[in-house]
């Protein structure tokens, strides 16, 4: 019985402080995302210690990534994805490569191991569609081409991430990385992605055609569910990180008559799953670790700052690559800086599989943290400064 006080209240916690710290984060112009963080060191065992990781809470935040991904999927247009041009994958493709090269040979600078290099590398790559689409929305620049260079740019780049992703997860699992490997992994997680998407849009329109037939309620919603769950298992099965697996689905239902139906009723998961995943991740900061009155944390906070400046630098230079008369290359490149919860959920899956320490782990959050906090801002005097 105490066991179940201790997880019930822990999910009430959990929530309300989510809900609190996220709306004062809305009300200061930040995403939510920002104040569930925060939300999360502040209740940790680093600061008041009244919530703490457990494989119960685990579970539940690993279902809020899936999720998380399979909203993702299910808000795009997939035909608008398959379009998204040459300038996009330009942008993604130099927005992956430099912010990889520079954080793997930042963390070996810093003295880390080859594979923890390379899974900050891996962090450092993604680049955050929904606060990326959230920023351009609240500008209402949504429709501009500058816009959708940017979305299409940061779709493909979570793919190619997730593909990295899945590379480090072969490497934290005790295999041989070589060459030869990455070609593999990677072209197992591109391959997967073609089959289960093509597969589905052959499948899901006839399937849930007849599923919309039956007579219970919601019960779109709930196969649309069980399908995201299977898809998600599917890609754990065969080596990949199950996000992969809820982003294709999402993905194939968005293509969908019931695309439209199936997010609204996915909202009450998302809001109840998602915020516990970020909180939860918050839990992991050793606010402790910032403290610059210690002199062993100092090493710590240069290589915050040193990570921050290169994550910044990095995805602002990919905006760079676009030669398109009259497009603002300079927002290009820093609407792809945010890196919000794909990099979390990197940080998080290298922090489970013993990649990262408390310290380490700590910096990455913090430099995910910061460039989720600072883009708005620059955005907004950017376009400010665009629009006179």
């Amino acid at each position: 019985m105490h066991e179940i006080y201790i997880f019930l209240m822990a999910i009430a916690i959990i929530l309300i402080v989510a809900k609190l710290f996220g709306e004062v984060a809305v009300r200061c112009g930040q995403s939510a995302i920002v104040g569930e963080l925060l939300a999360g060191v502040i209740i940790g065992p680093s600061v008041l210690g009244l919530v703490s990781e457990t494989p119960v809470l685990a579970g539940i935040a690993e279902i809020g990534a899936i999720i998380l991904l399979f909203e993702v999927g299910l808000s795009l247009n997939i035909k608008e994805f398959a379009k998204a041009g040459g300038w996009a994958a330009a942008v993604a493709i130099v927005g992956v490569i430099l912010p990889y090269i520079f954080g793997y040979y930042v963390f070996l600078q810093f003295g880390f191991s080859s594979t923890q290099a390379i899974f900050a590398g891996a962090v450092l790559t993604a680049t955050s569609v929904g606060i990326t689409a959230r920023v351009f929305m609240d500008l209402k620049r949504i429709e501009t081409q500058e816009a959708k260079i940017v979305l299409g740019a940061a779709v493909i780049d979570d793919v190619i991430g997730l593909a990295i992703l899945a590379v480090v997860l072969k490497l934290v699992s005790g295999g041989v990385v070589t060459a030869g490997t990455i070609a593999q992994v990677s072209g197992m997680a591109i391959l997967f992605l073609i089959v289960s998407v093509g597969a589905g849009l052959l499948i899901a329109p006839t399937l849930f055609k007849y599923v919309s037939k039956m007579k219970q309620d919601q019960v779109v919603f709930i196969m649309a569910v069980a399908f995201c769950l299977i898809i998600s298992a599917v890609a754990s099965k065969v080596g990949l990180a199950p996000i992969v697996g809820a982003f294709a689905a999402g993905l194939v239902l968005s293509s969908t008559e019931y695309k439209t139906e199936i997010r609204k009723r996915v909202m009450p998961l998302y809001v109840f799953f998602v915020p516990i995943f970020f909180v939860l991740m918050g839990t992991q900061v050793d606010v402790s670790v910032f403290n610059p009155f210690i002199e062993a944390n100092r090493t710590i906070l240069l290589l915050t700052a040193v990570l921050f400046a290169v994550a910044l630098i990095s995805k602002t230079a990919a905006g760079f690559v676009v030669f398109k008369k009259g497009v603002n290359k300079l927002l290009i490149g820093v609407s792809m800086v945010p890196r919000g919860e794909v990099g979390l959920i990197f940080a998080g899956i290298g922090l489970k599989n013993n990649v990262f320490g408390c310290d380490d782990y700590s910096a990455l959050v913090a430099v995910i943290m910061l460039t989720t906090f600072v883009t708005p801002f620059i955005l907004k005097y950017l376009i400010s400064k665009d629009n006179k």
